[in-house]
């Protein structure tokens, strides 16, 4: 997991999310989309690749877009003071995701798009997060390419992209858990696939409530668990543990299980992962609840 940061009833709160008065939604302009011109291969580092197991999608899986065909796309400006990306007020400039999906012809519904990044790691943006907070590519940053955009606090830079918004409203909270604004950097590839797809390779082996244990720590696991560990070939590479070696984990070890996810450090003194000090006794229960009936049969790393 990563982050950027039982019992009871789903706590979901939903809330409007904001957007400026001056913000245009995505594929609101009804003038035809540029023709992007697709590569056949990576020539530059700032090409981005596109991937995906959509019905008809070989006009553009296993291809690239170059930075100055993305850049043909209707772009937007804001300036972002809620992504942690940055360290205070900063100038964003690019293009909505479902703009980029419009320009390359990939259906709205029922699609999931992953953002997928240098380190395997992955953010996830679903049909309910885009039309929620409308998510960019973003193409410059105060000005600069994200390639040429210095982090701060470290040698490294943003790019070759990222993706941020105007500013980000959780649209629910899980017990202990709310909902976290899916912002990597160094985005390499977007990948589509079927939403409903994806989500069922993880969905948990049986018949739960709504508001089940169950429910609760798959909601929560969908979202940040997933950024990290795959489940066949859906989720992020970034962790060596699959989604099955998890399951099997809270099953055999579930004291274990929740000891790692509070404080990694304390059970692996080399384990990589933030862990989830907020989380208390009932969302680390759900989490394992749901572990305990995940999917164990899929691909490893």
């Amino acid at each position: 997991m990563k982050a950027l940061g039982v019992s009871g009833l789903l706590a979901i709160t939903a809330v409007l999310t904001f957007v400026p008065a001056d913000a245009k939604k995505p594929t609101e302009n009804p003038a035809a989309p540029p023709k992007l011109l697709l590569q056949d291969k990576r020539n530059s580092p700032t090409d981005l690749k596109l991937s995906g197991d959509l019905s008809g999608a070989a006009v553009y899986a296993g291809r690239y877009l170059a930075y100055s065909e993305l850049m043909k796309l209707p772009q937007v400006t804001f300036t972002v003071t809620d992504d942690a990306n940055f360290p205070g007020k900063v100038e964003i400039s690019g293009v909505y995701l479902d703009e980029l999906m419009h320009a390359l012809n990939i259906p709205g519904k029922n699609t999931l798009v992953a953002a997928i990044c240098n380190d395997e790691y992955e953010a996830h943006y679903s049909d309910e997060y885009r039309e929620a907070h409308h998510p960019i590519l973003v193409l410059a940053i105060n000005g600069k390419q994200p390639a040429l955009a210095n982090r701060t606090g470290d040698a490294g830079s943003y790019g070759p992209y990222l993706i941020s918004h105007a500013s980000f409203t959780p649209l629910y909270r899980t017990l202990a858990h709310t909902e976290e604004a899916q912002i990597p950097n160094g985005v390499l590839e977007l990948r589509f696939s079927p939403e409903d797809q994806v989500f069922h390779a993880i969905q948990p082996r049986g018949d739960f409530a709504a508001g089940s244990p169950q429910m609760q720590g798959y909601q929560i696991a969908r979202e940040n668990c997933f950024r990290c560990h795959n489940a066949g070939p859906y989720g992020g590479h970034k962790a060596v543990v699959t989604w099955s070696s998890l399951a099997r984990t809270a099953g055999t070890k579930p004291g274990y299980f929740t000891a790692y996810i509070k404080d990694p450090q304390s059970e692996n003194a080399y384990a990589q992962m933030p862990g989830f000090p907020e989380y208390d006794d009932a969302t680390l229960a759900a989490l394992t609840a749901y572990f305990q009936v995940a999917p164990r049969d899929q691909g490893s790393k």
